[in-house]
């Protein structure tokens, strides 16, 4: 492995595009009672805010404006618009991938908002997604690990450590899309929105990737063959991704990476697992800030993003390498799904 200093690091860090697959900072900040989201303040109690961004090289990501089990959609809509709103000078509303080059080139923070377990805020109704649409929505999570009448898949997901023989029985006997789930997936593919897989059962995954018309995404997940656990993809899951032009994001959960030592080098491992199994397209970053409760991420907080470039430098990755992981992968998709609405 070759040496590499963290100055040496930090210069290529400089250089690259930073776009986060995953970060829940809107709906935790509502949850916690924000009004309005604060997150111009430097505030410990959290992952990310505009000052940490700045130095960890931050340019872009998918802020979650509406989840299964806590702030009420609208609300995180409308303070989330309204921040970008009050902060011209640091915020940026990504609705295509030339937002996301925008955002790097004037030193603001582009916001793709994205709602995960859709199917809680439908109520029933795909004019509900069209709806979300005309806010500036741009990604769309089918479910959040519910499942049942109502949902957009059939069955809930599993959390937790599981076996291989687990994951085989789920992809027979889980229940698949519902009805209602393949309407909203076929809308999200005509109205040019990102299809978000994370928390999907097995047998909702593989049905999603036969029938959806665009590439989609796992956008905080890992390598279920380096780290046995429910939310990580199977090696057949992550080829059938990658078969279809999507991209799966490395999350810094630590049980994701390792049951007992989750650190910054395993978390490249789980890439470079990735880079070599399908190839480097196929991979990025989904830290899920602010979304593991107490958990400490890998990467403790959104300055210290430098600590990964540097890892996947020392793990052999080239620059060109390193940067379709840090936002290349994820801006080609931008270009294959929400570009097509221009």
């Amino acid at each position: 492995m070759p040496q590499v200093t963290l100055e040496e690091a930090q210069e290529v860090h400089d250089r690259l595009l930073i776009i986060d697959g995953h970060n829940d900072t809107p709906v935790e900040r509502i949850h916690r009672g924000e009004r309005p989201i604060r997150w111009e303040q430097r505030d410990p109690a959290y992952h990310m805010d505009i000052p940490r961004m700045v130095e960890g090289g931050f340019n872009a990501g998918f802020f979650v404006v509406g989840n299964g089990p806590t702030a009420n959609v609208r609300v995180t809509l409308e303070q989330t618009l309204a921040s970008i709103e009050r902060y011209p000078d640091d915020l940026l509303l990504v609705q295509s991938s030339t937002d996301v080059e925008r955002a790097r080139e004037t030193g603001k923070i582009g916001i793709l908002m994205t709602i995960e377990g859709a199917g809680r805020w439908m109520e029933g109704e795909v004019d509900i997604l069209r709806f979300y649409d005309r806010l500036g929505v741009r990604c769309v999570g089918l479910t959040h690990g519910e499942g049942g009448d109502g949902y957009l898949q059939g069955t809930k997901s599993p959390y937790g450590p599981c076996a291989t023989e687990d994951r085989e029985q789920a992809r027979k006997n889980a229940g698949g899309l519902t009805p209602f789930g393949r309407d909203i997936l076929k809308e999200s593919n005509a109205l040019g929105l990102v299809t978000d897989l994370a928390h999907i059962n097995d047998r909702a995954f593989y049905e999603v990737i036969e029938r959806s018309a665009l590439p989609v995404t796992m956008t905080h997940t890992a390598v279920f063959s380096l780290c046995h656990h429910w939310r990580c993809l199977t090696d057949d899951q992550i080829k059938a991704l990658a078969g279809g032009g999507g991209v799966m994001g490395i999350a810094f959960v630590p049980s994701f990476i390792h049951p007992e030592q989750a650190t910054v080098d395993r978390l490249v491992e789980h890439i470079c697992y990735v880079a070599d199994l399908v190839g480097i397209n196929h991979v990025g970053v989904g830290s899920d800030f602010d979304g593991m409760g107490r958990t400490t991420p890998v990467v403790p907080d959104v300055s210290q993003l430098v600590h990964l470039t540097r890892s996947m430098l020392v793990h052999g990755l080239s620059e060109e390498e390193v940067q379709k992981v840090w936002g290349g992968n994820f801006l080609r998709l931008f270009k294959q799904t929400i570009d097509r609405r221009q």
